[in-house]
């Protein structure tokens, strides 16, 4: 009889076997409140209760970002000290109070309210790492409930003994850090993904972690337990009578530290994608080389826009603890469907093809000003890079270059040190492909940023499950098009990375190592897979195969995945 499985994401590797413990929010944290009568509710009292909870929810967090910051350092203890700034935020819980005030909510009732709203805006985003922000709300809205009902975490309600494989619908940074380690094998989360701030801190802490099991949910919590590979993602049934032989089955799950790999004959950097500066702590514990992409959307995602200064400081933390490795800071890459509250922008019906990134920036000099400032300012702090996004012509190009040089003398007139910064740009937009010979005597180097470049080449939303699959990294045009790039950009002296998706799959390994690319740059857990798929590769040896144009010369995808996975074996 075949052993029922189950198939999610693999987002902290490791093998743990366990007993299922299915953790769910306090009573109070769902708990619906019903509509009361504005006349009967003592608005006051409920406002006392609000801030009661409020002082409460901040000494707990206090003590997490200082038990974070002890085990693992400043950067993953910034992902509570955001927490507590939501705290203070006027469109958060200064909105709850106002709820209570003017339209006589209970404080549950207006908690839940500002939550479910704020939950929704963010879903609604494009970029999977802000959509699953929206836990990191919920986590502050999850604890300002179980404080009005005087709960504890789920922590205080953890069995006292064994080793077990925690199931959640959700899993919020608090219960991740909160949940006694010595007796979690594993976690398995329905909803999320790799970037939420759940699977890093499983991954820092060496949890095997599967997020994304949606189909068949109602069915695996019924399991008594697991077997689980925290890499591939892959979930197995296990008889409690076979529980005791496997390894894990003590509460202490398996080595996940890859074994050393063979070395690589290839001089393909691997650097790491981040979106906030507590991502750091991943970039050392994986050992990338340098930050390949730093999204800067987050410090644009509040009520407030950021000063220059805030600015200048959050780049400056981050170039300064990578260095003496490269830092390479994309420009404001939001609009459309990414909705900033600060920015105001207006619904599109379009987004994808609308005013976003430097369409964005350029209707906004001033914010545009700001930011190259700022950079500028962070400059002198190492090894840093500029990279502009959504370029399709060489005018574009040119007028950022021009705003960038200018923030440059605005800079050095205050007297701030400065000092060389890498002028780059993104190729995903197909237009650029065509143009990235003439585009190249323009820059230092090219960063290929599949995931839009594949959406505009093939017409595919990749958010829309119908047509999702469609949406293929081993089309032959879209390797063509990198193939483009990179010899358009050899051609002309300059280095070129991939920061999409495709740079951080593995069955693309031998075509790139063959192509030649410089770098590739993807989220930090996804490096110890792809260092592994590099090992042993020669370059020159797949080039004098031919390898990169047999995979050009492919009709169909499928053709070029049988090359691919064929090469490896």
């Amino acid at each position: 009889m075949n052993k029922k499985s189950w198939q999610g994401i693999g987002a902290s590797a490791g093998l743990a076997a366990g007993r299922i413990w299915l953790l769910g929010p306090a009573a109070g944290a769902t708990a619906e409140t019903a509509a009361a009568d504005p006349g009967l509710i003592d608005s006051p009292s409920q406002l006392a209760r609000l801030q009661q909870a409020m002082v409460m929810t901040n000494g707990a967090l206090l003590q997490l970002e200082d038990q974070v910051r002890r085990e693992q350092g400043e950067e993953l203890a910034q992902i509570f000290a955001a927490h507590r700034l939501l705290l203070s935020d006027p469109a958060f819980t200064g909105e709850m109070a106002l709820r209570i005030q003017d339209k006589g909510l209970p404080a549950e009732q207006a908690v839940q309210q500002v939550t479910t709203e704020a939950v929704t805006l963010l879903a609604a985003l494009e970029d999977a790492y802000f959509r699953e922000r929206a836990v990191d709300i919920q986590d502050v809205s999850q604890q300002l409930l179980q404080h009005l009902h005087g709960q504890g975490t789920g922590a205080s309600r953890f069995p006292p003994a064994g080793s077990w494989v925690v199931m959640a619908e959700e899993l919020t940074p608090a219960q991740t850090i909160t949940l006694p380690k010595d007796r979690v094998a594993a976690f398995i989360v329905r909803n999320g993904g790799k970037t939420s701030h759940a699977a890093i801190l499983a991954r820092t802490y060496g949890i095997p972690a599967v997020v994304g099991v949606t189909a068949g949910w109602e069915e695996l919590t019924g399991v008594e337990a697991v077997e689980l590979d925290g890499e591939q993602g892959w979930i197995g049934a296990l008889a409690l009578a076979d529980l005791a032989a496997l390894p894990g089955a003590a509460g202490k799950p398996a080595e996940s530290t890859p074994a050393e790999p063979a070395p690589a004959y290839t001089a393909i950097t691997l650097a790491a994608n981040i979106g906030n500066p507590s991502d750091l702590a991943l970039v050392r514990r994986f050992q990338a080389q340098g930050v390949g992409l730093y999204r800067t959307e987050f410090l644009f995602m509040g009520t407030a826009l950021p000063t220059e200064a805030e600015q200048a400081a959050a780049y400056t933390g981050v170039i300064s603890a990578c260095a003496p490795q490269l830092t390479v800071i994309r420009t404001l890459d939001i609009g459309g469907d990414k909705r900033a509250p600060a920015l105001a922008l207006p619904a599109e019906k379009n987004p994808f093809l609308g005013v976003r990134a430097l369409r964005l920036c350029f209707n906004r000099p001033e914010l545009f000003a700001a930011q190259l400032r700022a950079i500028w300012r962070a400059s002198a702090a190492g090894p840093a890079a500029v990279m502009f996004p959504m370029i399709a012509t060489l005018e574009e190009l040119r007028q950022a270059k021009q705003y960038l040089e200018t923030a440059r003398e605005a800079v050095v007139s205050q007297g701030y040190p400065v000092g060389s910064l890498q002028v780059g740009m993104m190729i995903e937009v197909p237009a650029a492909v065509w143009l990235a010979a003439k585009l190249a005597s323009e820059v230092d180097f090219f960063s290929i940023g599949t995931n839009d470049l594949i959406q505009y080449a093939v017409a595919v939303d990749r958010e829309n499950s119908a047509v999702a699959h469609l949406y293929q990294a081993y089309h032959p045009a879209v390797l063509g098009m990198i193939a483009q790039v990179v010899r358009a950009g050899r051609a002309a002296g300059i280095w070129t990375g991939i920061c999409g998706e495709a740079g951080g799959d593995p069955v693309l390994a031998p075509f790139f190592a063959g192509l030649g690319i410089d770098e590739l740059s993807m989220s930090p857990g996804l490096l110890p897979e792809m260092r592994q798929a590099l090992a042993g590769l020669d370059q020159d040896k797949i080039a004098g195969e031919g390898f990169v144009e047999k995979i050009l010369a492919c009709a169909t995808a499928a053709e070029v995945t049988d090359l691919l996975t064929g090469y490896t074996k």
